[in-house]
Parts: structure tokens; sequence; C-alpha cells
């Protein structure tokens, strides 16, 4: 009975596996790079249950400690999609420093969108290398080198965190190297009107590269928003990730950056 109930399980983890892939819930909960790893063990549960049910073998009771087997069923079914919300930003790490991030009440203020003509954008951030130009204009070597530079970017905002001073507000979204649970916020430092921007609502700004200082001091530099649109984060990329997830071939859009880290 014992390899029988181990064969269901096994038939129940692949059945997982293949709901979260069919729905397309799986990016939500590994990174591109480990993927492939859970997709070869679908085959090899549904193998390795079918082998265990038709097992002959002699009566085995089940115990209640068995049952901690399931586990991974029930916390599908509580995960829903596994999609992590920008609430869930106080309680991890970002780019600037570790913190508590202190969440605002919502607030009813309409959408905002302003425009105005910066010339060409020098840093339209795609997601391939969102989390390498985040820390590396942040924190560049040598920033002289880029005040003036124009920069385009969507994601959610962080405010009050610490690491971002009163007057700057932080625009990013979550890095992933392996899994969900080692999401952290990544992004970029940005200078606006505060009471027009809402803490983890989603945006798309357009700005121009300034010289400025973290709560700490740190040189950096940041982005002088001049065109800012409110935008749905329900249709936006949440997660990002090296450039090596995304295929080796995806890291050569880097050069596209004319930037020195």
């Amino acid at each position: 009975m014992k390899n029988k109930y181990l064969g269901i399980i096994c038939i129940i983890y692949a059945l997982i596996i293949i709901y979260v892939v069919v729905f397309g819930y799986l990016k939500n909960f590994l990174s591109p790079t480990m993927q492939k790893y859970i997709l070869v063990s679908i085959p090899i549960l549904i193998i390795m249950g079918i082998v265990m049910l038709l097992d002959k073998e002699s009566c085995y009771k089940i115990k209640f400690s068995d049952l901690v087997l399931l586990l991974p069923l029930v916390l599908v079914i509580f995960a829903g999609s596994g999609r992590l919300t920008t609430t869930l930003s106080s309680n991890r790490s970002n780019s600037f420093k570790k913190s508590d991030i202190k969440m605002e009440k919502k607030s009813n203020k309409k959408s905002i969108k302003e425009e105005h003509d910066i010339g060409d954008i020098d840093f339209a951030v795609k997601d391939e290398a969102y989390s390498l130009l985040a820390d590396g204009i942040t924190y560049n070597s040598k920033p002289d080198n880029l005040v003036g530079k124009t920069v385009k970017v969507r994601g959610f905002v962080l405010k009050d965190s610490e690491g971002i001073p009163d007057r700057y507000f932080g625009i990013g979204k979550y890095v992933i190297s392996c899994c969900a649970a080692d999401a952290s916020f990544s992004g970029f430092m940005a200078k606006y009107d505060l009471s027009k921007v809402k803490n983890n609502g989603w945006y798309e700004i357009e700005g121009v590269l300034e010289k400025g200082n973290d709560s700490y001091g740190s040189d950096i530099l940041v982005i002088n928003v001049k065109n800012i649109k409110s935008i749905d984060g329900n249709k936006e990329e949440l997660y990002v990730y090296p450039c090596y997830s995304y295929g080796e071939d995806k890291c050569d859009l880097l050069s596209e950056y004319d930037i020195v880290f």
C-alpha cells in the first residue's frame, strides 16, 4: 500500500507541475534558468508513479505523517498564480538598502500623465538589462559621463524606504536569480513631486540623469523625471532576471548601452 500511495503522490506532483506550466504560472515561481530542471522532472515523476502503482507489495497502513507529502498540493491551491504583489516589497530587500517600507494609505488621486520633449532616449531600459542597468547607472563609477543622459523605464514605486531620501522615490521591479523566494526590488532612484505618485503604483517615466545622494550620503545618479504616466501593472512583467536567464544571446543586448560600469 505504501508504494501505491507514493505512486499517487508522484502523479499528483507531476500534475501540479503540468498545471503551472499550462497556465503560465511557472515563471512566477522560478527563473528561466531553473525552469528546465523542473520540466525534466515531469516524465520522471510519471514513470516513478506508474511503477509504484503497479508494484505488488505487502499491506502497509498509511501513517498521519505521510500526509505531509500532500503539502505541495495545498500550497498550490492557496498560492493561486504565485505572482507576488508590490505590497510585499515591504518584506523584501531592495537594491538601495535592506529595509522595512512604510506603506501609505491608498490614494484616490487620478492617474497622471505629463509630456515634455526631452529628445532621444539614451537608455530605454529593457527587462533583459534591467537589474544591471539599475545598479550600473545609480552607483556608476564615472557618473560625470552619464549626467545629462536620458532614461526611460517602467516599474512600480517604492517610497519612504531606507536608502531612499525623502525627496526621491525608487522605481523598479522584482529581480529573481533562482526562484520567487529570493525576489528583491531592483530599480532606479527618481526625483519628482512625491505627492503625485503612489507607493506601489505602476508608472512609465522619462527623465534626465543628474547627481544626487542617497540617505547615507553615497554619491548616486537619479532620474530627474520630465515625463510620467500611470500604467496597468497587471499587464506588466513583475519579475526581471539576470541577462543570461533570458538566453546567452540576450547578454549581447548590453552592448547597446554605451556605459562603463
